[in-house]
């Protein structure tokens, strides 16, 4: 047998039936409730039970819920009249969690939703994350009598026995069950973490703004993605002492694409010393800093419009990507500094049927043999500046979507058709307003500077890149790396260093070590939860400019120069914290999907 519920916390007339058998008498706070026991409000009560199963139970006025069933693999509660926020932790394999009402039983898993009953026989529920799997015990007269309701639909049944389909929730009705059900609260405390999520979404919206610049298309993707498909966020400390705020987000900006944000704000950003074996930050302290990776991906199918078809719809069709691409940038001042950038693309070679790194990315339509010189991981990185108006297509946020999507070329049309075999590392950019494309460099009056580059050979003795990171017992998990990279596809035309600083910390900024995670004993998704990796990303400049100086890694760290490769437009790094909590959201969003494909 498992453990006894027991009260969290209350207020106002709250009472217990602490057995099946029992009478009802005062409740307190810690009071214990057996199976068979209940729990009800009175017209000004409000309760919090916690369940065994770390499962919690939000009370609303006038409410009984009894416990009918609580065992260590299956725990049912009856909901006899009222109204009942549940969370329900992810569940142990084959434990089964059920609520039923008068009129149907809701089967659930790692999901919260929202319930009421009345005593007719009337019942309502909403679905905020995860899915619930309803089942009328009373069938209706038409219509289906079972339903899988995921997150943001809800049902609600107007009288017994007549059809009913889950629909999308209200506005009023998701802010309602969203909102903070803790006993005691003034209506104003109840809203005030809706508040803040209201003005990250608006920061959100601003940066979809800004993306896509017209306003139409805007409007277009809130309509069909009502907010995004899925979102995650933490406030933590990062390794050099700032307080971070992460924002995640997974949108559609069409049926085709698949877009990941992962924006990083500082309120400050303090100036910082060179890490042993790391690199030089040139930028200085900054206030309202801003940093983002972005990945997008897009496919030659519509995806289906429900996130938890995908798995199914992935299985069951031939469906390649078109291209993806991967880009961590700062943009804290667009207007005076511009958008500081590294980018890496992938386009779809459909001779290897695979994405590709190679060539191929600047010059579309060639395929690379792998035996070709040119069949190396690619790079591209600069500072993208406003050049025109904002009907001109020649603002920096322009030129970041054409890299996004890889609507970029080499600037040599020779090289794009085969006939030359090098590249400068000049790139042009698909105008949005012209449709044509046009030098990225110096576009209009900008002073945007940007280039491509090659990952140089690296043979026993040369072209060798730099790495560092601590082994042992207990050691820190960080890393320090750096790859040589020729501008454009030859040596000639100078050598730049991609290095990155990676650092596993936790929520207070401290670096991890790999025992501090394999000896925990939490479970993982609230071990992840307190963990974020840390990528503090440069672009220098090379002493040598040549592979053959590059014998070893000590050779390849000497050969750094502290000065940035975009020293005369910019000198900052790129610092982007990642958590894992959006990966952890999807998981549990497409874990009952997975598991039917599965069966």
């Amino acid at each position: 047998m498992a453990e006894e519920a027991k009260i969290l916390s209350m207020s106002g007339e709250v009472e217990v039936r602490p057995t099946r058998e029992g009478i009802w008498i005062p409740a307190k706070d810690g009071m214990e409730i057996a199976e068979g026991g209940a729990v009800r409000t009175g017209a000004k009560g409000g309760a919090v039970v916690l369940m065994p199963n770390k499962t919690k139970v939000w009370f609303r006025k006038s409410t009984t819920l009894e416990i009918e069933q609580r065992q260590t693999l299956a725990s049912r509660l009856m909901l006899v009249f009222g109204k009942v926020k549940i969370r329900v932790p992810h569940l142990m394999r084959r434990e089964k969690f059920e609520v039923r009402t008068p009129v149907a039983v809701c089967a659930v898993r790692g999901t919260e939703f929202t319930m009421g009953a009345t005593e007719d026989g009337k019942m309502d529920l909403q679905v905020l994350f995860g899915e619930v799997k309803l089942k009328f015990t009373i069938p209706p007269q038409k219509g289906s009598s079972e339903f899988n309701i995921p997150q943001g639909q809800g049902l609600s049944t107007a009288e017994t026995g007549k059809a009913v389909t889950p629909v999308l929730l209200t506005a009023k009705s998701e802010r309602d069950a969203l909102e903070n059900w803790n006993p005691g609260l003034k209506p104003e405390e109840r809203q005030k973490e809706l508040q803040q999520k209201d003005t990250d979404r608006a920061q959100i919206k601003d940066f979809a703004r800004a993306t896509n610049n017209a306003e139409d298309s805007v409007k277009s993707f809130l309509n069909v993605v009502k907010e995004s498909d899925l979102e995650a966020g933490r406030t933590l400390s990062d390794v050099h002492g700032n307080l971070v705020r992460v924002d995640q987000r997974m949108v559609r900006p069409d049926g085709r694409t698949i877009q990941f944000m992962n924006l990083v704000k500082r309120p400050t950003y303090a100036n910082y010393s060179q890490a042993p074996h790391g690199f030089v930050y040139n930028g200085g302290a900054v206030a309202n800093r801003l940093d983002l990776a972005q990945m997008s991906m897009g496919f030659n199918k519509d995806l289906p419009a429900r996130i938890e078809e995908w798995p199914s719809f992935f299985n069951g069709n031939t469906v390649n990507p078109v291209y993806a691409s991967f880009i961590l940038a700062n943009r804290t001042n667009i207007a005076a500094d511009g958008i500081f950038f590294v980018a890496e693309g992938y386009r779809y070679d459909a001779t290897r049927d695979e994405l590709v790194d190679n060539l191929a990315v600047f010059a579309p339509g060639l395929s690379i043999a792998s035996t070709n010189p040119n069949d190396r991981h690619t790079m591209m990185t600069g500072v993208l500046k406003d050049g025109g108006d904002i009907n001109s297509g020649l603002l920096a946020q322009d030129m970041f979507n054409a890299i996004s999507r890889l609507k970029i070329r080499d600037a040599d049309p020779l090289l794009r058709n085969g006939t030359n075999s090098t590249s400068a590392g000049n790139l042009e950019y698909l105008n949005p307003k012209t449709g044509l494309y046009i030098a990225m460099d110096n576009a209009g009056t900008s002073a945007t500077n940007v280039d491509w580059g090659m990952r140089l050979t690296e043979t026993v003795n040369s072209g060798k890149g730099y790495k560092y990171d601590v082994s042992g017992a207990n050691a820190p998990l960080m890393q320090f790396q750096a790859d040589p990279y020729a501008i454009g596809n030859v040596q000639g035309q100078g050598v730049m260093w991609y290095a990155r600083e990676d650092y596993v910390i936790g929520n207070g900024g401290g670096i991890k070590s790999a025992d501090s995670i394999t000896n925990s004993s939490q479970d993982p998704f609230t071990l992840l939860k307190g963990l974020a990796v840390q990528s503090i990303v440069y672009v220098k400049q090379s002493n040598a400019n040549s592979a053959a100086a590059l014998t070893n890694s000590a050779a390849a760290y000497s050969d750094i120069k502290a000065t940035d490769h975009m020293t005369a437009l910019t000198n900052r790094n790129i610092d982007v914290v990642f958590i894992p909590d959006l990966m952890i959201a999807a998981v549990q969003r497409m874990l009952p999907a997975i598991t039917n494909l599965g069966n």
